[in-house]
């Protein structure tokens, strides 16, 4: 293994290693570079990481037991992140399960316990290279945790939220180091898939990392919703590809309570939607066939979220190249159509409901619904108003009605939900009857005189979007935060040069809306990553000195028009008789004036600015002094 040469110059930090054609091959083929690390030197640290070697000789892999310390631990998801976990089936799920509580309470309270309490994690990775005596491991290649990501993120966090003392937490860690290159991805996954675990992983979170998936969830975060008349806002369906993304994502960017109601603006909880949601969604609109053998179909989705969705990643999930705007606008109006279906089935809470097979009915009348149509329903339609019309939402309850009747009545068993789970169920709706008039929702179908022009590809990796977002967080921070930031940076020395002088560039930008370069973006969310980990409370105080800016800012526009110079004591005396009677101020605000009136507190610069806010109140009820 190369070593990586640690320099500053100019003030930046700077990482360099010389690279040969095996690694720019690793690169290509794991679409990634991957994670090299010299115990020796880790940020400038030496962590000692004890060892044992099993004695089995195979060609696949060899195994090794190590303890490692919580810092070094720490050290590494500081340095890496989502990257030490991209192995892993999730991420983060935040201090909500017992389990992580159990953590955290184990960290704060009991430190020296942690390793007797604590199962450890399992870890892989390509190379690995111990010292002299062969019991302590010096470096390690393409490092990977793929189970036990909760108990690296849960130290990591109560270290930086609650400023947990972890220098006596030690951890066991289970690491395969992988021999046999070609079957490298397949390895890992099933070490993953069969680690013992501290939170319950469905069969689906396993899957998390497939490209197709990724894509998805890259369109989910730069693709709004059409403004409507019932929502003049633009919002985003969030694809949670990994369990635990949306609670991670709005922790970080909602640090304080008006970015977290901007975050939820933006991506309302309503529409938040998982992998085996999106299976459902998806498999319930269409049939499909695999050579005569039909795999996809709404007797599949009744079979439950993960037998459904194993079908849907091998048989209705596109290559990555297939999927685009259209497709995913198509995704969103399928969404809405089930998600209403499902509302107007009912239940025995809501009241009306139609009866008890609906997880039956739902997907069995949407799939109904798309060969009575012959497939030309207008999902675009569906997209750009985000909701469906009341003439088909109506279409579909009576045709729900319908085919809840027909499974109960031709059902040769009384467990009409198993009966439901086999395509000859399936069939026999398909085949039957039924009573509707198409004529009810020709609107809702496509023109073809007129087809929908649809945007079949984005580039989303552009950067312009991300670009705009992160401006938009920069922005957030007001001038004072920004200044204070600067001073923290210096006195803490986490931020080195020239990083605070450009915090003090961006304020003043801020304060006196500058545009922002694109060398000022990328350097200030620089800033921003350092002060979300090592202080995120100092960003709680945005809204309360943003609005000090605010008011001083007016207060220096007031006094630079010389509009202050009208506040005199006679006037005051006058506000103060005059709203006596009309009671228009808060009581507090009257006494301010009584006080300044009677001689117990001096007419200030202050005071005039206070009073003449006051006395613009007054005057829009009437007062004419």
């Amino acid at each position: 293994m190369v070593n990586i040469k640690v320099i500053s110059i100019s003030g930046y930090t700077v990482f360099y290693r010389i690279i040969d054609i095996d690694f720019l091959y690793k690169i290509s083929e794991q679409s990634r570079v991957p994670i090299e690390l010299d115990f020796d030197n880790l940020d400038g640290k030496h962590f000692e990481i004890p060892c044992l070697s099993a004695n089995i000789g195979n060609s696949d892999y060899e195994a090794y037991i190590a303890i490692i310390p919580g810092e070094c631990l720490a050290t590494l998801y500081h340095n890496y992140g989502a990257r030490l976990l991209e192995q892993n089936v999730r991420s983060f799920l935040q201090f909500t399960g017992k389990i992580n509580k159990g953590i955290r309470k184990t960290i704060n309270e009991e430190p020296h316990m942690f390793l007797a309490f604590n199962n450890g994690i399992a870890a892989t990775a390509d190379h690995i290279v111990l010292d002299k005596t062969g019991r302590f491991i010096k470096q390690i290649s393409n490092l990977q945790i793929v189970n036990g990501g909760q108990t690296t993120a849960s130290i990591y966090n109560t270290a930086r939220k609650d400023k947990a003392d972890i220098s006596q937490i030690y951890v066991q860690v289970k690491l395969s180091v992988i021999k046999d290159s070609e079957q490298y991805a397949n390895i890992v996954s099933r070490i993953s898939q069969y680690a013992n675990t501290q939170n319950k992983v469905n069969d689906a979170d396993f899957t998390a990392n497939n490209p197709a998936l990724i894509e998805i969830e890259k369109l989910s975060r730069y693709i709004l919703s059409p403004v409507t008349l019932e929502n003049n806002v633009p919002t985003s369906w969030f694809f949670e590809r990994a369990r635990g993304q949306y609670k991670t994502l709005r922790s970080k960017e909602g640090f304080t309570k008006s970015r977290q109601i901007a975050f939820e603006l933006k991506y309302p909880k309503s529409q938040v939607f998982t992998k085996v949601e999106l299976a459902k969604y998806v498999n319930a609109w269409q049939e499909v066939y695999s050579g005569k053998s039909m795999v996809i179909g709404p007797h599949i989705v009744v079979r439950g979220n993960e037998k459904n969705y194993a079908r849907f990643m091998n048989y209705n999930l596109p290559e990555v190249r297939y999927i685009d705007v259209a497709y995913f606008e198509d995704i969103i109006a399928k969404a809405i159509l089930f998600r209403t279906a499902d509302k107007r089935y009912g239940t025995k809470v809501s009241g009306n409901h139609i009866g008890e097979l609906k997880q039956v009915v739902v997907p069995y009348t949407l799939s109904l619904l798309n060969i009575i149509t012959k497939g030309q329903l207008d999902l675009y339609k569906i997209w750009k108003n985000q909701r469906i019309s009341l003439e088909l939402s109506d279409f579909i309850y009576e045709l729900m009605k319908q085919v809840n009747q027909f499974i109960i009545d031709k059902s040769p068993v009384s467990h009409y939900i198993e009966w439901a789970k086999k395509e000859e169920c399936w069939l026999m709706v398909k085949g039957n009857k039924w009573s509707y008039n198409i004529a009810d929702i020709n609107a809702d179908c496509i023109d073809e005189n007129n087809p929908p022009k649809r945007i079949h590809k984005v580039d989303v990796e552009n950067g312009e979007a991300d670009r705009q977002h992160q401006e938009e967080i920069l922005k957030s921070i007001p001038f004072s935060l920004w200044k204070k930031i600067e001073e923290w940076g210096r006195d803490t020395g986490i931020l080195e040069a020239p990083y605070p002088t450009v915090a003090s560039d961006i304020a003043y930008k801020v304060k006196n809306g500058r545009k922002f370069l694109d060398s000022d973006v990328t350097r200030g969310i620089a800033i921003y990553e350092k002060v979300w980990q090592y202080n995120p409370d100092l960003l709680e105080e945005a809204d309360v000195l943003a609005e000090k800016d605010r008011l001083a800012n007016e207060q220096k526009a007031i006094s630079s028009d010389n509009k202050l110079a009208e506040i005199t004591l006679d006037l005051v005396q006058q506000m103060v008789e005059w709203d006596k009677r009309k009671r228009i101020l808060e009581d507090w605000k009257w006494k301010a004036m009584k006080d300044v009136v009677d001689g117990k507190k001096e007419l200030s610069e202050r005071m005039k600015y206070a009073f003449y806010l006051n006395l613009q109140i007054l005057r829009k009820k009437g007062f004419q002094g």
